[in-house]
C-alpha cells in the first residue's frame, strides 16, 4: 500500500514532468531545491536566511539571521521587544539526532498582581501602556539558540538586519496595510521618524529607514546579548514603561532568562510527531491527532465525499483539545502540569475522548470542556521555519502581541510587547459563562497561557525529518498547524499545496469557521458541501474570507530534496530552497 506521503511526492513528481499543478498554482520555483528551505512572512528575510545556509551556517544560524530581520520589517507584530517559542532538531555529536524546545517567552514583571487590571480604571491597561509590558525574551532566546546549535560568529548573524534597518528597506504590502488606523504613529516624534518621517504614513514601495534600531542591533552583535538586558537599552526600556504607568524594572531584565524545555512527542501514523509544551500549545495539537488518530478513511482526498465526515471528526478531535488546554499554565506555578499533558497524550485518554465523538452530531461547548473555563483567545505572532541539509531543523515562533504590541517605542527604536493582555483575570466571565482559569491568573516573573504551537515531523521508521511547520494568527496558530500536518502526514499534499489549503477553525467561542474563496490570495474556499454538511449536523458556521492564521511548511521529500512554501495569507512571504 502507498502511503499519503509517497503518493503526494509521486504528484509531485508527475507536476514536474507536465509543469502543471493540480487545482492550485504551479509548485515548481526556487522553493524546491536539494540543500535546505526556509520560510518566512518577509521575503527578504527568507533570502538572508538562504543566503546563510549557502554561507555554511546551519539551520540555527539561518533562522536566527532571519528572525532578527522579520523585527526589522515586521516590527508591528514581532522584534527583540517581545519573545516567543521555537522547537529545535540537532545533530548529535556522537551521531543521530534530538529535539528540545526553547521559551524565550515574556514575563510579568516581578511587582504584577492578579488583581491588577481588575482594580485599573483604565479598560485598556492590558493591551495599551507601561502596565501592559512583559519582560522581553526574543534576544535570550536567539542567544540560547546561538551557543548551543550556531556556527557563525553572532555578528554576522545580526549584520544583515542591521543593514536593512540602517539602508533601509521597502515598505511591503503587509506592513502598508499594519501601519493603518494608528494615530500615535504620526503623533509620536519616536514613532514618526521611522514610519511617517514626512508628517504622513508610508506606503507601499515607500523605503523605510530604522536608523535607531539600527544602531541597537549594532550594540548587541558587537557587545552581546547581555547588553540589552543590563546596559543602556535596559535602562531606557524600563524608563519607557515607568514613564507610562508601567511596573517593568531593569531588575526584571536582568534577571530574565529563556528556558530549555523538554518537547512532546507521538507517534502517528508512520510518522513521530514533536511540539512544544506548557504554556504554548503544542501539547494540543499534538492531542487532537492523537485522538484524530483511531479512525479511519483518515487519508481521503477533498474530491471523495467522505472528506466531510474525515474533516467533522478532525474537528471534534480539536475541540475537546482545545478543553484540555485550559490546564496548560506556566510549569513553574501550575503543579502537575507537564504530567498532565503527557496523561492527554496517552492511548487510553485519547480512545475514551474518541469514543465521545459521535459521526452524526456535535454538542454545547460544556461537553468538550467540563471544567467550564475560558479557552484563551490571544493575537499576533511571526512564524518561520528552516530545514538544512543535514536534517537539523528549527521551528520558531515570536510575537509582540497585538499590532505594535504596547504602542510604546524606547529611545533605542524597541518596539516593546503587550503580552500581560495573555494572561487571565478573576471574575471575568466570558459571554458564555465560562470563568477564566486559575493556571493562567497572573503572578510576578510568570508566563502566560500561548497559542504557540510549532511543530517538526519525522519518519518513524528512518528518522529522517518530514515536516517543519507552525503558524501566526494568535489563537488560530494550533488549527492552522494541525491541518498542515494533516494535509502533508495524511493527504500528501506538498507545501504549496498544504499552505493554499483552505482552512477551518473552531476554538470552543460557539463558532465554527470555514474560509470562503479568496482569489486574491489564491485560497479556493471550502466546498458547499461540505459546509452544508456541518450546517445540517448542528454547528454554528461564520464564512471568513481568511481564518488570520499565516503558516509555514518546509518539508523534506523521500528523495531528500527539501521544499518551502509561505502562507499566501501574508503576500509579502517567501518560501525558497536552494
Amino acid at each position: 500500500m502507498i502511503s499519503a506521503r509517497l503518493l503526494g511526492f509521486i504528484l509531485l513528481s508527475v507536476t514536474a514532468v507536465q509543469g502543471t499543478a493540480i487545482d492550485q498554482p504551479n509548485v515548481l520555483s526556487r522553493n524546491t531545491a536539494p540543500h535546505g528551505g526556509v520560510a518566512t512572512e518577509a521575503a527578504p528575510c527568507t533570502e538572508i536566511g538562504i543566503n546563510i545556509l549557502k554561507e555554511g551556517g546551519n539551520a540555527a544560524d539561518a533562522i536566527i539571521a532571519s528572525g532578527l530581520c522579520v523585527g526589522v520589517i515586521s516590527a508591528y507584530h514581532s522584534g527583540v521587544g517581545g519573545g516567543g517559542f521555537m522547537l529545535v532538531r540537532f545533530n548529535k555529536d556522537e551521531g543521530g539526532h534530538d529535539y528540545e524546545m526553547i521559551d524565550f517567552r515574556e514575563t510579568m514583571p516581578a511587582a504584577g498582581t492578579v488583581d491588577m487590571y481588575i482594580n485599573n480604571s483604565n479598560p485598556n491597561a492590558s493591551v495599551i501602556g507601561g502596565l501592559s509590558v512583559g519582560v522581553p525574551g526574543d534576544l535570550r532566546g536567539w542567544e540560547m539558540l546561538h551557543q548551543r546549535h550556531g556556527t557563525l560568529p553572532w555578528e554576522d548573524l545580526v549584520a544583515p538586519a542591521i543593514n536593512l534597518a540602517r539602508n533601509g528597506f521597502e515598505v511591503n504590502v503587509d506592513l502598508a496595510a499594519a501601519l493603518q488606523g494608528f494615530d500615535f504613529i504620526t503623533e509620536d516624534a519616536i514613532w514618526a521618524e521611522s514610519y511617517a518621517p514626512n508628517g504622513t504614513i508610508l506606503g507601499e514601495g515607500d523605503i523605510c529607514h530604522r536608523k535607531r534600531y539600527a544602531n541597537t542591533l549594532e550594540t548587541i552583535a558587537k557587545r552581546g546579548v547581555d547588553t540589552f538586558y543590563n546596559g543602556e537599552i535596559a535602562v531606557n526600556i524600563a524608563s519607557t514603561v515607568y514613564q507610562n504607568n508601567g511596573i517593568l524594572t531593569t531588575a526584571d531584565l536582568s534577571n530574565y532568562t529563556a528556558i530549555i524545555r523538554q518537547p512532546r512527542n507521538i507517534t502517528y501514523r508512520n510518522t513521530r510527531i514533536f511540539s512544544t509544551v506548557a504554556p504554548s500549545s503544542g501539547t494540543v495539537v499534538l492531542s487532537a491527532l492523537k485522538i484524530f488518530e483511531g479512525f479511519d478513511d483518515f487519508n481521503v482526498s477533498d474530491s471523495n465525499p467522505a472528506i466531510n465526515l474525515t474533516t467533522h471528526r478532525l474537528v471534534e478531535a480539536t475541540r475537546f483539545a482545545y478543553g484540555q488546554r485550559t490546564e496548560f499554565g506556566d510549569p513553574a506555578f501550575t503543579p502537575n502540569v507537564t504530567e498532565l499533558e503527557a496523561y492527554f497524550l496517552t492511548d487510553a485518554v485519547a480512545n475514551q475522548v474518541r469514543g465521545k465523538i459521535v459521526d452524526n452530531a456535535t454538542f454545547p461547548i460544556t461537553y468538550y470542556n467540563p471544567e467550564n473555563y475560558q479557552v484563551l483567545i490571544d493575537n499576533g505572532t511571526s512564524h518561520m521555519a528552516v530545514i538544512d541539509k543535514d536534517g537539523m531543523s528549527v521551528s520558531l515562533t515570536t510575537t509582540v502581541n497585538n499590532f505594535w504590541g504596547s504602542s510604546l517605542m524606547t529611545a533605542d527604536g524597541v518596539i516593546l510587547n503587550d503580552e500581560m493582555g495573555d494572561f487571565s483575570s478573576p471574575g471575568e466571565n466570558n459571554d458564555f459563562g465560562f470563568s477564566p482559569s486559575p493556571v493562567n491568573f497572573i503572578a510576578g516573573g510568570k508566563r502566560p497561557q500561548s497559542s504557540i504551537s510549532s511543530s517538526i515531523a519525522e519518519d518513524l521508521e528512518t528518522g529522517e525529518i518530514i515536516i517543519a511547520t507552525g503558524s501566526a494568527g494568535g489563537s488560530r496558530i494550533i488549527t492552522a498547524t494541525l491541518q498542515h500536518l494533516y494535509h502533508h502526514i495524511d493527504q500528501g499534499l506538498n507545501s504549496t499545496l498544504c499552505v493554499h489549503h483552505s482552512r477551518w477553525h473552531d476554538q470552543l467561542d460557539g463558532n465554527t469557521y470555514f474560509e470562503f474563496k479568496s482569489e486574491n490570495v489564491g485560497i479556493a474556499g471550502y466546498d458547499n458541501r461540505t459546509v452544508a454538511f456541518f450546517r445540517d449536523m448542528g454547528y454554528n458556521i461564520t464564512y471568513e474570507s481568511t481564518t488570520g492564521s499565516t503558516g509555514h511548511v518546509v518539508i523534506r521529500q523521500p528523495n531528500g530534496t527539501i521544499e518551502a512554501a509561505n502562507d499566501p495569507r501574508k503576500a509579502a512571504g517567501a518560501g525558497l530552497a536552494f
